[in-house]
């Protein structure tokens, strides 16, 4: 009896481990992280984008009155100036020839002192240099005479008319607001652009500096259209087909194709079709996506 009960539970822990072995192996469809976005409703403007260069059109030139010897230096390139400022002082022949004299001489050294404020460009001339009359010491640039030259191509002169505005981005994301004025009467023979004046109040700028210039090219009165983040919107390689994929529920995003407008930066107009402020659209995590995908949502992003 005692061997019967042995063998009965071995048969039975044999058909356990066979029935575990034979069960068939579910595999969980894997989800994609994604974060979520809705669109929202506003005016993108088109814009190109142009090059320029800071440029001081108005230059003071400082020379010397008489012919005499540089006694004294006050100034060094890129220092600012002061109206009535004392920039150099020049001994004359008569009082430089009297110097090693005994005698007190009665001849005065004569102070060149600057009319106008400004930023030292560049100095010319150094101490102990005798110079004749009329000969540049320095020149200074006059901070309120500074503009930026635009390089406007031909073809695109419409968009620069004189009184328009513009918006010019320095090297450190600075961005200015700018008034075009005038063109110049020469045009680059290479690139076929002419050069622009525009002007924007701006702190002191080294001159030669590059500048981008973004200019409008659209009507300001369109209707506002929805708009979406870049990074929700999807192409083809040719850029010919765009789509977004949208939540159909919490758990499964559709494909969507649609038709993009304008954009910038950091968004782009959706022409069609029509989405609702509660429609729920992928901004991250969506590259790639198939059709009904499976995804999990981490986050969703108010535009």
């Amino acid at each position: 009896m005692k061997t019967i009960t042995i063998f009965l539970m071995l048969a039975f822990l044999t058909n356990c481990t066979h029935n575990t072995q034979d069960a068939p192996q579910t595999e969980k469809t894997p989800h994609t992280a994604v974060t979520l976005t809705q669109v929202s409703w506003g005016k993108i403007q088109n814009e190109i984008v142009l090059s320029a260069t800071t440029a001081y059109l108005d230059k003071s030139i400082i020379t010397a009155p008489i012919p005499a010897f540089i006694s004294d230096v006050n100034v060094q390139p890129g220092c600012m100036i002061r109206k009535g400022e004392t920039l150099y002082t020049l001994e004359t022949k008569e009082h430089h020839a009297l110097s090693n004299e005994t005698a007190p001489s009665t001849i005065e050294n004569v102070p060149v002192k600057a009319g106008t404020d400004g930023i030292v460009t560049a100095v010319m001339q150094q101490k102990g240099s005798y110079v004749a009359e009329g000969t540049i010491l320095c020149s200074l640039a006059v901070p309120s005479n500074l503009v930026f030259m635009l390089n406007v191509p031909y073809e695109q002169q419409e968009y620069a008319s004189p009184g328009k505005k513009c918006i010019l981005v320095l090297p450190d994301e600075t961005r200015l607001t700018a008034t075009i004025q005038t063109p110049l009467v020469t045009m680059n023979t290479t690139s076929q652009a002419q050069q622009v004046i525009a002007r924007a109040k701006s702190p002191f700028l080294p001159e030669g500096m590059s500048v981008k210039v973004l200019i409008t090219t659209n009507n300001t009165n369109k209707k506002e259209e929805m708009i979406l983040p870049q990074n929700a919107i999807q192409s083809n390689e040719m850029l010919t087909e765009h789509w977004v994929m949208k939540l159909a529920n919490d758990s499964t995003a559709v494909k969507v194709l649609i038709q993009t407008g304008n954009c910038n930066a950091d968004s782009i107009e959706v022409i069609s079709p029509s989405l609702s402020s509660a429609d729920r659209i992928i901004q991250t995590g969506g590259y790639g996506l198939e059709d009904n995908s499976r995804v999990v949502i981490t986050k969703e992003i108010q535009p």
